[in-house]
């Protein structure tokens, strides 16, 4: 009776691991479907590749994600993420590295790729010399456009980069339990900067010559990402205020947003769209996604909300659903204009109760999108 009993038992157990085998495929199969249906992917810029970092954007509803070129394994089990309040920049960006590493590169996408995940891109550090017009910065822009290329045969379609001398960081404040239900939110005061003087190292740059570095940095770089079937896509100057200590940010204003494309006409010459940043401009997101979108000039996008006090000088970061930005409008926009990237969370405020790599703020943020995009494209297939 027994070994009957034992046979009947393997029997079921072996039926229960093949409907197993089969529910995991099934369930593989519609991930892979569900992801494939949406052009606007869910997305978010990795710092490290670790399981637990992997697992965890993936458990939430990340499907394409901005990755690092270093392959960087951490064993805490806390998110690498910027801090709530930048540290300030007290000199000039660094010295040109040497070209990617290919075989690291290829080490870095076959692990995220494991994961379930689609690749965008990565970001294009630029030296001291690119941004501030220093004597080596024609050596430097080869490094630049040896990765473009490298980029393009690894298929890394979009590659984000910033275009400024000095970051305005350091009017960044937080304010602990002022957000809603007691949430700790950053925000940006320009009085508390706007008096500082230049920096020794960095020294006073003038609006005229910023952008006579950028067309040049252009006219050099968008032949390599034509050819590779690369998008550039630069951020705005994030805080958007004119000046910070004797140096200019040309990406501002929506004006100097829109100069961005007109510098050198090339499909491969876009903006890293910032809702937020273009909110704390003063202008309209989503009439400013139909503008880029119409141009077919969106590389890649973060997508993140604010209250705005005044117009590029004050302003505080907030829940995606508590902003002056109508961010629903703001998928819409990117569903008319026929956007197909990513979109990332960029920031998040810190929850009570959360970790220093901010996971709950984080999987609320990606959640919100998520619930965004796939409302946005079901009303579209129901009018269609």
């Amino acid at each position: 009776m027994w070994p009957q009993l034992s046979s009947v038992i393997g029997h079921r157990s072996s039926v229960i691991g093949h409907r197993s085998s089969v529910i995991g495929h099934y369930v593989s199969e519609l991930q892979g479907e569900i992801m494939s249906k949406h052009s606007i992917k869910v997305g978010k810029g990795l710092g490290d590749i670790s399981e637990s970092t992997l697992q965890f954007f993936r458990q939430v509803g990340v499907e394409a994600v901005s990755i690092p070129k270093k392959y960087n394994e951490k064993s805490d089990g806390v998110l690498t993420t910027r801090p709530l309040v930048p540290p300030t920049q007290t000199g000039p960006a660094g010295r040109m590295g040497k070209p990617w590493d290919e075989a690291e590169v290829r080490r870095v996408i076959d692990r995220v790729t494991d994961y379930g995940f689609s690749i965008e891109g990565t970001r294009l550090g630029l030296s001291g010399n690119i941004v501030m017009g220093g004597e080596g910065r024609e050596a430097d822009v080869e490094t630049v456009c040896q990765n473009i290329e490298l980029a393009g045969k690894l298929g890394l379609k979009v590659l984000n980069y910033n275009f400024t001398a000095l970051r305005a960081s350091e009017g960044y404040g937080a304010l602990p339990g002022e957000g809603r239900g007691g949430a700790t939110l950053r925000d940006f005061d320009y009085d508390r900067i706007k008096e500082l003087p230049p920096l020794d190292n960095v020294g006073a740059h003038s609006m005229d010559e910023m952008w006579e570095r950028f067309h040049w940095f252009l006219e050099r770089v968008l032949p390599s990402a034509e050819a590779a079937g690369v998008k550039l896509a630069v951020h705005p100057n994030d805080p958007p205020v004119p000046v910070y200590r004797g140096v200019a940010q040309p990406l501002g204003d929506f004006e100097g947003y829109k100069r961005i494309i007109d510098l050198v006409d090339s499909p491969s010459n876009c903006v890293f769209f910032d809702t937020g940043v273009t909110t704390e401009m003063g202008y309209d997101a989503a009439e400013a996604i139909r503008y880029f979108g119409a141009r077919g000039r969106i590389g890649t996008v973060h997508f993140r909300n604010v209250r705005v006090i005044e117009d590029r000088y004050k302003y505080v970061e907030v829940f995606h659903d508590d902003g002056d930005a109508d961010l629903a409008e703001c998928m819409r926009a990117f569903h008319e204009v026929g956007y197909e990237g990513l979109i990332d969370p960029d920031h998040t405020p810190y929850l009570a109760g959360d970790n220093e790599g901010t996971q709950i703020g984080w999987a609320f943020a990606i959640g919100q999108i998520v619930g965004l995009r796939n409302a946005c494209a079901s009303s579209e297939q129901n009018v269609n």
